[in-house]
């Protein structure tokens, strides 16, 4: 497992020792009190959070516009309790692709409560909710540990479906629908395969206000230029303020806080002679990790583009680039579901929103996972950056720098 570091979202309460902790946040965040973790359980996983974020964005399909976002934090939940049923070989490569092979599977889920705990965040400024849901096809049978334990430590909502009937994917687009605030509105088509024996979903919603907000009056269409050297309008928000900067001879960076300052917008510029991809090769957890010490408070300039952007992506193809083979082939689930059944995850797949403006930036995203049966300042000069070329942004948590959200923005249009 890559070393952890030690990073995270803002910390909405505070967590009592090690010992057992009933705990109830935000709206419906409620872990067991049949489980324990601790206050910083969630060092275990972070850098596996963001290193699983890395992977995915150098191996993910580019839109049509050459954008991707991507939640790390959605598919690592979403993946950790498969994980829970999974056994063998396909037990050792979601260890792999989660980069957990050090943990064992309770530190996991300690790990995982601790996070979403951690996560759970209400203010005027700053919301942010996760939330976990597994439905079951009537036909089968969890088996006991599987779903006691993805219930107490994930809070998931466990329901039994019959997946012949046509509300039943009304009823499972309803709670994404809910749990995303109304940003992505479905996850599944009209129809469910009969072969289905279950669908395992992560939410997660993120609604900051920013502490500096853009001036609308500044706001002006100016020239954006595209990977291919052609430019397109769009329109680009102006802030002047003291902000975290950094820059070297591959990019320019800032960071812009949301609220009391605890989660951020981090803004990756490449330099005019560096492409978005050569930024990309660059992006490790060791590099990612002394850009962070890099920045430091000045005053400065910076135009970014407001934008709103969908993106879905199937990642099966990534996973198994990844080194899940067997899970999508003949998976190993025997401590899932009771009995014996030849199953095998049929899908993977992930839809993401960011709305990003001059009063703050509103994000979600869903990971399903179908499984089916088969056979810190000194003073600095002021700086400028117009973000006027594909970029790269990271959603950050600055108790911590966990990536709850990340993406290459090649075409704000």
């Amino acid at each position: 497992m890559r070393k952890a570091l030690i990073w995270m979202f803002s910390i909405s309460l505070v967590l009592v020792g090690c010992g057992t902790t009933s705990l109830s946040t935000g709206n419906t965040l409620k872990i067991s009190s049949n489980v324990e973790f601790g206050e910083e359980d969630y060092k275990d996983l972070v850098s596996s959070n963001n290193a699983l974020g890395f992977d995915l964005l150098s191996k993910v399909s580019r839109s049509e516009n050459g954008n991707v976002f991507v939640s790390p934090t959605s598919l690592f939940m979403a993946l950790s309790m498969v994980y829970n049923g999974a056994d063998g070989v396909t037990k050792e490569e979601l260890e792999n692709v989660l980069n957990v092979d050090g943990l064992t599977p309770e530190d996991l889920n300690r790990a995982n409560a601790s996070l979403m705990t951690l996560l759970d965040h209400n203010s005027d400024k700053i919301q942010l909710n996760i939330a976990n849901s597994i439905w079951l096809n009537n036909k089968y049978q969890f088996q006991a540990e599987f779903a006691s334990t993805n219930r107490d430590y994930y809070n998931a909502e466990i329901t039994e479906i019959d997946v012949q009937n046509p509300q039943t994917p009304k009823t499972i687009n309803e709670w994404v629908n809910n749990k995303t605030n109304g940003k992505i509105d479905n996850v599944v088509g009209e129809n469910l395969s009969p072969d289905m024996i279950t669908m395992l979903i992560n939410a997660i919603y993120f609604k900051g206000s920013w502490t500096y907000p853009f001036d609308t009056s500044l706001t002006k269409e100016k020239k954006f230029t595209l990977q291919d050297g052609s430019t397109i309008e769009v329109p680009l928000m102006e802030m002047h303020e003291e902000l975290s900067y950094t820059k070297n001879n591959m990019f320019q960076a800032v960071s812009l806080p949301y609220g009391d300052e605890k989660i951020t917008m981090k803004v990756f510029l490449p330099n005019e002679n560096v492409s978005l991809k050569e930024f990309e090769e660059m992006l490790t957890m060791e590099q990612w990790q002394e850009w962070q010490s890099s920045f430091y408070k000045t005053e400065g300039t910076v135009l970014l583009p407001k934008f709103t952007l969908e993106y879905e992506v199937e990642l099966r193809e990534t996973l198994e680039a990844l080194g899940m083979s067997t899970a999508f082939n003949n998976a190993n689930l025997s401590k899932m579901i009771e009995g014996t059944s030849n199953s095998a995850i049929t899908s993977v797949k992930q839809k993401t929103y960011i709305d990003l403006n001059e009063e703050g930036t509103e994000a979600a995203a869903v990971t399903s996972v179908i499984v089916s049966e088969t056979s810190m300042q000194p003073t600095y000069k002021p700086f400028h950056m117009e973000v006027n070329r594909p970029f790269f942004i990271a959603i950050v948590d600055e108790t911590s720098n966990a990536i709850l959200f990340m993406g290459t923005i090649a075409n704000p249009k």
